[in-house]
């Protein structure tokens, strides 16, 4: 799937459909005839206290053109809201005439006796002036009548939005300007970092936008994939909401096509993937002497409704756009005064214990809790190790993610519960759990550690039943033991002594026995490394349901592995070094190419999630067979 971005400027799209206003045109073409041209500048009020607010407006009506508006400077006055502008149309008989208004809202800086000027503005062709008004400020806190034009408050309403700034669409090339300079100049893409230092394990944010002044209809062809980093992405990648920014004094239409949270795997200065778009430029070429008259009839009165300005020949531009290569600078954590301890967190925290009961019996299964919070790379912190007193076994423990992720840095807590049983009786205390993280602001190393856990453990009158995510041997009492194991034993002897009863009865022939060596016990017997399943956690998700983890899961697995299996640094490690790598080992073009579509379509998912089982099933397959490939020799 592609990624389609419109761009558009001011409150009509170019693209909507033109019947949608033929009940518009129907309700002009009954207006009544347009009166005589007028431009004034009308006040709500003339008399105010000096903590009252004052709506200006100037307005310009019946007009064949409307030019270049300009309001005046108003030393006297804070500008509290404006300019904003609302402008109209109205047909009869064929016939247009245009209105225009621009309004202020304005407070008095002090008391006194104030003229505000008018406006200039060339209309039809001629320039012109409104008239000022002349305001008197009260030194009063309020004068009680200031009340604005149709009983509308001067402030707005703080639950509506703010109006965005226009954006002029650069849509005309007139005689002499050049295509391309244009576009250069008034569409491109920018990548934004906040860090373009930073250390390993550190968060920053990168965000993609494009920004235009042109009408144009765009679509994102590839998608950073930001290798050497873990992603987080902080916006729906279909969200096509826009904003405006001003640049070298001229304001854009910047749509984000891309913006997430990295936390770097590895040192090394890492080059972030461009982003690619594909875009079609809509442009009006005006010929020089072409007259710009308008058509008649219906077709005419939508052409002056839709092009105000210049007439001429419509022509799209096609564009092929790319983001500049953006390097990051990944620092490694320093070694002075690291902790023994350390294990990767890197950011600000806080830590809390607590237990589900501080009073059970022995053998019953507790919860000790163990709850972090702060900023930094919260995901990727394991568990703190706990030191648990000999009486008391852990066999279990799972955590639990609270984080936002459109927070920079990242945010929230993670809570850990460890399961445990004790097998004594006693009163105990749970060392304080601790922390080791680098603080990347002040550049030094910290520790936090929880408040000690105090737990009364009483003697079970009997034995437990034991619970379903306990393993048997692990609740079993001493003296329990002791009476099966005897029990066990008696059993064992009595029929010991029946067996041989029956051979002295029914003595049997002898029976060939194969023997089999046993072992020396002088060697020792080695046993073999468990193997760890390097897709075990991507198997997990399928089935929790988790498909978008899932993908990212399979993505990391695989990096890992390549990285592993080449031993290159971060900044080298991109799809075009490891296939030159590769086929150096002997690895085939057929398997290189089942790796980079593996990866392909794993970063696709993360980009446009599109999920189902049968999908999920056959990338999971895939991984195992590269997976399998990249852990042989070779």
């Amino acid at each position: 799937m592609l990624q389609f971005i419109k761009v558009k400027s001011g409150i009509i799209d170019s693209f909507l459909p033109i019947r949608c206003f033929l009940p518009l045109w129907l309700c002009l073409l009954i207006s009544p005839a347009f009166g005589q041209l007028s431009f004034t500048t009308i006040a709500n009020t003339k008399d105010m206290g000096k903590t009252d607010y004052v709506q200006i407006q100037y307005k310009i009506e019946n007009a064949k053109q409307i030019d270049d508006l300009q309001a005046p400077d108003f030393p006297n006055f804070t500008i509290v809201e404006g300019p904003n502008q609302s402008t109209g149309m109205s047909i009869v008989n064929g016939a247009m005439s245009q209105s225009k208004s621009v309004n202020y809202v304005l407070q008095p800086k002090h008391p006194g006796r104030f003229t505000i000027a008018g406006a200039t503005a060339t209309i039809d062709g001629k320039e012109m002036h409104s008239n000022p008004v002349v305001i008197n400020v009260r030194n009063v806190s309020t004068y009680g009548n200031s009340q604005p034009l149709n009983n509308f408050s001067p402030l707005p309403d703080p639950g509506w939005p703010a109006a965005e700034p226009e954006v002029d669409v650069e849509e005309l090339i007139r005689p002499g300007e050049n295509v391309a300079d244009k576009i250069r100049k008034n569409f491109f893409i920018k990548v934004e970092l906040s860090k373009k230092d930073c250390y390993v394990g550190e968060p920053i944010v990168v965000t993609y936008k494009l920004y235009s002044r042109l009408h144009s209809d765009s679509r994102v062809t590839k998608n950073p994939s930001l290798n050497g980093f873990s992603v987080y992405d902080m916006m729906d990648p279909r969200d096509d909401r826009s904003s405006v920014e001003k640049v070298n004094g001229k304001n854009f239409r910047v749509h984000i096509i891309r913006k997430a949270q990295l936390i770097a795997l590895q040192a090394g200065d890492i080059a972030l993937d461009p982003v690619e778009t594909d875009n079609t430029i809509y442009f009006v070429k005006v010929n020089k002497g072409q007259s710009s008259g308008p058509a008649q009839g219906l077709g005419g009165l939508l052409d002056r409704f839709f092009d105000e300005g210049p007439q001429g020949t419509a022509f799209s531009q096609h564009l092929s756009l790319d983001s500049k290569p953006v390097i990051v600078h990944v620092k490694p954590l320093p070694e002075t005064n690291k902790p023994a301890d350390f294990t990767g967190a890197v950011g600000r925290f806080s830590i809390q214990a607590s237990v589900n009961s501080k009073e059970i019996d022995t053998g019953d299964a507790a919860v000790l809790t163990v709850k972090l919070q702060g900023t930094g790379n919260l995901p990727m912190i394991n568990a703190p190790a706990v030191q648990w007193p000999p009486q008391m076994e852990s066999y279990d423990v799972n955590s639990k993610e609270d984080i936002n992720k459109a927070d920079a840095p990242l945010g929230g807590s993670k809570t850990y519960n460890y399961s445990f049983s004790c097998t004594k009786s006693g009163k105990y205390v749970l060392p304080p759990v601790k922390l080791s993280y680098f603080d990347p602001n002040a550049k030094v190393y910290k520790t936090v550690q929880t408040d000690p856990v105090h737990i009364q453990i009483n003697h079970a009158s009997k034995p437990k039943a034991v619970p379903a995510t306990v393993a048997p041997a692990k609740l079993i009492a001493g003296g329990w033991l002791k009476n099966m194991l005897w029990i066990i034993g008696g059993i064992l002897i009595g029929g010991m002594g029946i067996y041989f009863l029956m051979q002295k009865k029914h003595p049997q022939r002898p029976a060939v026995v194969a023997v089999t060596a046993e072992p020396d016990p002088a060697e020792p017997i080695i046993e073999p490394a468990p193997v760890i399943d390097p897709l075990k956690e991507s198997k997990e998700l399928i089935g929790s349901g988790d498909f978008g983890k899932f993908y990212a899961s399979v993505n990391r697995a695989i990096w890992k592995a390549v990285s592993d299996k080449l031993q290159l640094p971060g900044s080298e490690l991109n799809k075009f070094n490891i296939s030159a790598r590769l086929r150096s080992r002997g690895w085939r073009d057929e398997e290189i190419l089942q790796l980079k579509n593996l990866l392909n379509e794993c970063e696709m998912k993360l980009y446009t999630p599109a999920y189902s089982s049968a999908d999920v099933e056959k990338t999971l397959g895939e991984a195992e067979r590269v997976m399998g490939r990249l852990t042989v020799d070779g």
